[in-house]
């Protein structure tokens, strides 16, 4: 399948004279690496295949263009915990993580993997190896922790990229014509229930440029203007958090406790295909095969663009110079007044020892309310696109021209990926808090909920400031910082005869005559059974040749990342020595 993408990109580059930049793939790209891989990724075994990103894992195959890509429900889900914070699933192609932003020619691109499941959504990343059961779902559902992350962006995104959609998006496109192709949504739209409700808070929040997602299986267009609200409710409203008691919303958002508060360029950008818990095992070139990589979205650009020359990161945030640390909730007294005669009146000896060395009020930066910058441009609207799945006479890839505001060096022709530094300052403030059991996330007492709508826990803004002034110093003191291409191949693969599709055995179907439907359901020959989902050769049923693959493999892209941050990998280093027993299990 990723064969036949990349196919397809060439000739559309070729026919419109059109260098493509960028391929964006919006979830279920099944980086399926091995048979473990097979038997960690969520759906039934008899649609599971080997597929062909193998080949581009070991090198056999090198991505023509650079690709990004977002986790969908079905995906190798112990591969996309090795990668957590974002990674080369293989050269050239670029996994987002749980979240993430990255920046690409000037473009700031952000990314939330998974589907929204309420029942999961509240949940921290308690899933072990063997990853046996319900955790092998639960792994590809999102978390509220990582909708928290990207709700502490301040500063304007160009893209993001979900696999579902946003809620109620449909409201703001064609809904009838989405009902004649797709009727059976009609009771979901009536209730207001089709699409993700945190993809919702986050599409009200940031109001990209660009909105792209996957998972229906149908082409969709929207567009939500500036002066439209597509979510109202904020954080309490998604579950569990309308389950939360007065008391303890109280505690999480009453107390303030220990906060203080271009030139126009183009550049192409592209949003990607769908697969919904639905599965199909349609190829783009034949009839059989498990559908993988969903209708990818590309980027397309005009032959002037090239790098940002910016070495800061501007955010319109209160300067971190001294910012106190000291502010209190609303009940109690700054410790520095902006008035010197406002004193405690304090007997004479007493106010001699406390005044003796303190810092003077301009050492200070005093914020009485904590401010939150608000990324959203005045005036912009954001466009919606959802593709199809990758199957013939399907609308599964659009080429899009998407503008830039920046100023970029005229000599840089070749684009690259670069670290966000607000993104890594978001990191580093949350790490702490990141949650590592399955009990429910709760915001840190030091995010604040705010009190427009959405109503929403966010940081302070001098809170990101200090990690902003960190990231900048140390990460970002020679300028832009690209991500380095150190993709290491870790895990085995299979010989390179494989066909791509080899099920090693997991798949349930009858070779016995080769006739379609010779084995039916029930296992009662003769009946027309499942028709091509049964179909394969003797040769896809071969066992795993060796020794069996582990769950986990420590990977150097994420042990880099952490220190390059001064972060402790919280996840998958954990994992790691749960990783004692082999895929045999």
């Amino acid at each position: 399948m990723l064969d036949d993408i990349y196919k397809q990109l060439l000739i559309k580059q070729e026919q419109t004279g059109k260098k493509i930049d960028l391929l964006i793939i919006c979830g279920d790209f099944q980086a399926i690496r091995n048979i473990t891989d097979l038997k960690c990724m969520s759906c039934p075994d008899k649609y599971k295949q080997i597929g062909g990103f193998h080949r581009y894992y070991t090198g056999e195959r090198r991505a023509p263009i650079l690709t990004i890509f977002v986790g969908g429900n079905h995906e190798a889900g112990n591969h996309m915990r090795e990668l957590y914070y974002g990674g080369w699933a293989a050269p050239n192609i670029f996994y987002m993580g749980g979240s993430s932003v990255v920046r690409f020619g000037g473009l700031r691109i952000g990314g939330v993997s998974g589907i929204f499941k309420d029942f999961d959504f509240a949940k921290g990343y308690y899933e072990h190896p063997p990853f046996r059961g319900h955790s092998r779902a639960s792994m590809h559902h999102v978390r509220s922790f990582e909708i928290f992350k990207m709700l502490q962006v301040r500063t304007p995104l160009d893209i993001v990229v979900s696999h579902d959609w946003p809620q109620k998006i449909e409201r703001f496109g064609d809904t009838a014509k989405l009902l004649a192709k797709k009727p059976f949504f009609k009771a979901e739209v009536d209730r207001n229930e089709l699409g993700s409700q945190a993809n919702a808070l986050l599409l009200e929040r940031l109001r990209p440029k660009w909105w792209f997602s996957a998972h229906l299986h149908v082409r969709f267009t929207a567009k939500v203007s500036s002066s439209e609200t597509i979510y109202n409710k904020g954080w309490n409203a998604i579950p569990p958090y309308n389950n939360i008691s007065k008391n303890d919303a109280a505690g999480l958002d009453g107390v303030q406790a220990n906060i203080a508060s271009a030139s126009a360029n183009t550049v192409s950008g592209a949003g990607a295909g769908t697969n919904s818990d639905e599965i199909t095992i349609d190829s783009f070139s034949s009839d059989e095969g498990a559908d993988s990589q969903q209708a990818p979205v590309v980027a397309s650009s005009s032959p002037n663009r090239n790098e940002t020359s910016r070495t800061r990161i501007p955010l319109n945030l209160p300067p971190p110079k001294h910012t106190a640390n000291i502010a209190t909730t609303n009940d109690e007294l700054t410790q520095y007044s902006e008035n010197e005669e406002e004193q405690h009146d304090l007997p004479p000896k007493i106010k001699e020892e406390v005044n003796e060395g303190a810092p003077s009020k301009d050492d200070f930066v005093i914020s009485k309310e904590p401010t939150f910058s608000n990324p959203h441009v005045p005036g912009r609207s954001t466009e919606f696109l959802a593709l199809d799945k990758c199957l013939p006479r399907r609308q599964f890839m659009e080429v899009i021209d998407v503008d830039v505001d920046g100023d970029y060096d005229p000599n840089v022709k070749h684009l690259q990926l670069e670290y966000d530094p607000e993104w890594l300052a978001i990191l580093r403030l949350c790490q702490q808090y990141t949650p590592t059991d399955d009990m429910p996330f709760i915001p840190p007492r030091n995010a604040v909920f705010t009190g427009e709508k959405p109503s929403v826990p966010l940081f302070p803004d001098h809170l990101i400031s200090q990690e902003l002034e960190w990231v900048n110093e140390n990460v970002f003191a020679d300028g832009p910082v690209f991500i380095p291409p150190n993709f290491v191949q870790m895990a085995p693969a299979p010989p390179r005869e494989t066909p791509d599709s080899a099920h090693f055995g997991l798949a349930t179907r009858d070779f016995g005559s080769g006739a379609r439907g010779s084995r039916g359901r029930g296992g009662r020959s003769g009946s027309r059974g499942q028709g091509r989902q049964n179909r394969g050769n003797w040769q896809d049923a071969q066992p795993w040749q060796g020794q069996l693959p582990y769950f986990l493999y420590p990977s150097p892209q994420t042990d880099d990342f952490c220190r390059m941050l001064g972060l402790q990998n919280l996840l998958t280093r954990r994992q790691q020595y749960d990783n004692l027993t082999s895929s045999s299990s």
